[in-house]
Order: structure tokens, then C-alpha cells, then sequence
């Protein structure tokens, strides 16, 4: 399937989407930018760290509301569209911890509707979050716990370096919670760097973390994840995160985001010689 069918067939406007990967580290950007060509509109966004593929789809007007621990540009700095976005109110935040994010993922897959947490008790999330509960444990032990929701995704759309075409993901390094969203979402999306044979795939180091019965779509998309890194392939590019954060997001796009192919946006992102900085 082509990236462009797989956006159009699993993400419509109004989805709560989940975005794997972690700050700079395996992110779909590809498949962001495919949804920002394709003009989705309303999207909610969860993710566990977000970075700069947060950013851009609030900057092309694609999303209306932000769950995530952390967004912004880790060394870099903030990230200047979705913060701007987040203080004139036009994308609303809902405040997560890692935890919430992790329980309220396994949650759905465990199909509750909610899963107990110790951790919040005594801090200020229910200040800003009206759809969490304190609670005495009921079977007697007097432990005050915190009643996080489930989160339901309507798609997940997940980088990873390896995949067969049947739709069994394999993630060299941390995993995080791409294997929970990939189980709790109605539709998953994974893009990949590189399709094998099943039966490659059952002697890479951890398998298949994403199995098939969980997938919608593969695309492979070699460097799919650039600027973010895709271990064990290559790093992030620093010097084309600095560049996404000096120029105006408009011209940005012009360049990077309304092209015909990906080998086009790679061509225009440095080509041969940026690809040689980021080979791991």
C-alpha cells in the first residue's frame, strides 16, 4: 500500500491519533506530512513524548487537541508553533504523565474502563484534568488511588525499521508504548525502512513486537522517519531540526512537505551528503 492510500483509508478527520516513537527518536514523519498534504482536519494527537512532528501538524492547522507528557524540541529549545497554538487556546492540552499515557493504553487493551494509579495522588493533575477520580480501594486496605481513563485510538500510525508484508513490525531498541497502541487502535498504520521475509523477521532481536493481527497498512519508506532517528539506522539530523525551527513554516512546507516523492524531500534535505552525516 502506498503511504498516500494508507492516510486516506485509515485516518479521518476528527481521529484520536496515536504517534509512536519518543522526542527524536522514531517518529512517522512521513506519514505526518502525508497528513498534512491531505488536509486532515480536527485530529487529536497522543503520543508519548512529542517533538517536532507535533509541531508541524499544528502548525498546518490539522490538529485540535494535544495529549502528551512533554512537547517541545528536548536541546533545541521549545517547540515555537504548538506553544503558540497551546497559549492562544486554539489547541487545547490534555496534561498526561508517562503513566497515564501507559495505563490508559493498557486500559483499552485490557478492555476497562479505567486503571488505578498511586503515583498522582497529592499533586495538582486533578486541578486540570476533570476526568480522573480518587478513590479509597475497595477491597479494604485504605490505599488512596487515582482512577485514570482508558484511552480509545481511532488509528496508530508507527516507525519502525523493520517489517514483513504481512504486517509484523519489528523495533530494534526501545520499544516504548508503540506495542500498546498498535493493540488498542482500530486501525494501525506501520511505516518501515526495510520489508523482509516472516521468516527474517522471527530472528531479528525481539521479533515481531507488532504482529500482523494488530496492522492496516505497511509502507516502506526508507529514512520515512528523518529528522527523527531510526535506530539502527540512522540518527537524528540536528542541522535539519535547526533549520525547520528558523524558517517560516509556510516556506517550510513549500520545500519539504508539498513534494511529489520522498526521494524529492530527501534530495531537498541535503541529499547523498546528509544522509552519510546521520548513517549510524
Amino acid at each position: 500500500m502506498t503511504l498516500d492510500d494508507a492516510i486516506s483509508t485509515c485516518v479521518q478527520d476528527g481521529d484520536l491519533v496515536g504517534i509512536g516513537g519518543l522526542s527524536f527518536w522514531r517518529k512517522p514523519i512521513a506519514a505526518c506530512k502525508e497528513i498534512i498534504r491531505q488536509d486532515k482536519k480536527d485530529l487529536s494527537l497522543c503520543t508519548f513524548v512529542g517533538g517536532i512532528e507535533i509541531d508541524m501538524l499544528v502548525a498546518a492547522g490539522c490538529a485540535s487537541k494535544v495529549r502528551a507528557c512533554f512537547v517541545g524540541m528536548e536541546i533545541f529549545g521549545m517547540a515555537p508553533h504548538y506553544k503558540k497554538a497551546v497559549e492562544s487556546g486554539s489547541v487545547k492540552v490534555s496534561e498526561e504523565s508517562e503513566a497515564s499515557i501507559a495505563l490508559g493504553l493498557k486500559s483499552s487493551y485490557l478492555k476497562v474502563p479505567f486503571m488505578p494509579l498511586k503515583g498522582m495522588i497529592g499533586t495538582d493533575f486533578p486541578k486540570v484534568r476533570d476526568d480522573i477520580k480518587q478513590f479509597e480501594d475497595p477491597l479494604g486496605s485504605g490505599t488512596q488511588l487515582m482512577a485514570l481513563p482508558k484511552i480509545d485510538l481511532d488509528v496508530a500510525i508507527l516507525h519502525v525499521p523493520y517489517a514483513d508484508q504481512y504486517g509484523n513490525g519489528n523495533i530494534a531498541g526501545a520499544v516504548w508504548v508503540d506495542d500498546d497502541m498498535a493493540k488498542t487502535a482500530k486501525k494501525t498504520i506501520i511505516i518501515c525502512e526495510r520489508l523482509l521475509e516472516t521468516e527474517d523477521i522471527r530472528y531479528l532481536r525481539g521479533k515481531a513486537q507488532l504482529p500482523m493481527q494488530t496492522t492496516n497498512a505497511v509502507v516502506k519508506v526508507p529514512f520515512g522517519a528523518h529528522p527523527t532517528s531510526c535506530y539502527d539506522r540512522y540518527t537524528f539530523d540536528a542541522l535539519h531540526i535547526q533549520e525547520y525551527l528558523k524558517t517560516p513554516f509556510n516556506e517550510y512546507k513549500r520545500k519539504f512537505i508539498d513534494v511529489n516523492s520522498n526521494a524529492e524531500y530527501l534530495d531537498n534535505a541535503g541529499g547523498a551528503e546528509m544522509i552519510l552525516n546521520i548513517l549510524l
